[in-house]
């Protein structure tokens, strides 16, 4: 025995998971533990960790795991979950990071929302892992990643395919994802509104399928993680323009915020370099300043790239 519950249930269908991997040789290894130590039958999944081109010690750690190595030399996440769907043999295709850390439950409750034969979709709750950086510290916060978002949100609704299962007969339905938008910038939005745009397709959330997801560590990485975002947005704004009509009017508002915001994180800079407990005021509108500039920045880059094409 090894202390895992004994799954009794009857239905039991054949599950691929795919993991698209980008240079993840720092968090890839405790993704791949977590998913082989889920209690659901090994006869009855398959791992695909679908490798984008890493140039670090990735390949080299997925194949010491069993779990199958995948190659995409196309550039972005799409393309890899593109590939990973190709090469799977399961009925129900189930989706996690590489910078994510699932629990032993994670495939049995997703699995668990498919016995409804109408249900298309299940997504499961996904949590901030244990912070410890100030960028880190601020997406948690801001709930990045979280499926609890308003609906009056711009994008809602959507998909996170971080911790989501789809049918199989889902992709020859609605397609792939798009394979234009920037790695980690929007294809998974693009694919939840083709998904949604379907009536008849429906979507489980499921609270009990945990995946633990890790923010970017540092400033940097944050800055060019919210750059491929705006990417995204602008690519967003050009395939659905009635669903996101955008102009040089709003663009030119929405820059012109940008200096207020970097003031105030400038003058809270000088407050917490000359008193304690006020470096917790500085990192919000530091973080909200990198946001929103970065995503600007990355929608204009995007924007004026279209227009070259």
């Amino acid at each position: 025995m090894n202390g895992q519950p004994i799954m009794t249930r009857s239905f039991l269908p054949f599950a691929s998971i795919i993991v698209p991997v980008l240079n993840g040789e720092r968090t890839i290894r405790e993704c791949l533990a977590s998913l082989l130590k889920m209690d659901y039958p090994p006869e009855r999944r398959e791992i695909l960790v679908v490798d984008n081109g890493s140039t670090d010690r990735t390949e080299a750690i997925v194949q010491s795991y069993p779990a199958a190595l995948v190659r995409e030399k196309r550039e972005g996440a799409a393309a890899a979950r593109n590939r990973g769907i190709e090469t799977s043999r399961g009925a129900i295709l189930a989706f996690t990071d590489a910078d994510c850390v699932v629990t032993t439950r994670w495939l049995s409750e997703l699995v668990q929302g498919f016995e409804d034969p109408a249900m298309a979709a299940v997504e499961g709750r996904t949590i901030a892992y244990l912070p410890t950086s100030p960028a880190e510290l601020f997406a948690a916060v801001r709930g990045s990643h979280s499926v609890h978002r308003s609906p009056e949100h711009f994008l809602f609704p959507y998909v996170n395919t971080c911790n989501v299962a789809f049918r199989q007969e889902v992709f020859s339905r609605i397609g792939l994802f798009d394979t234009r938008f920037p790695s980690a910038g929007g294809e998974d939005v693009d694919f939840g509104w083709r998904f949604f745009r379907e009536k008849d397709l429906k979507l489980l959330h499921n609270p009990k399928a945990v995946v633990f997801h890790r923010h970017r560590k540092t400033a940097w990485g944050y800055f060019r993680q919210q750059m491929r975002y705006g990417r995204g947005l602008a690519i967003l704004q050009a395939k659905y323009p009635e669903k996101l009509s955008w102009g040089w009017q709003q663009e030119f508002r929405a820059w012109a915020v940008l200096p207020a915001f970097a003031w105030a994180a400038g003058r809270a800079a000088m407050k917490s370099g000359l008193q304690r407990g006020k470096q917790k005021d500085f990192y919000e509108l530091y973080f909200t300043f990198l946001r929103k500039f970065a995503v600007r920045l990355g929608f204009v880059w995007r924007a004026l790239e279209g227009r070259r094409q």
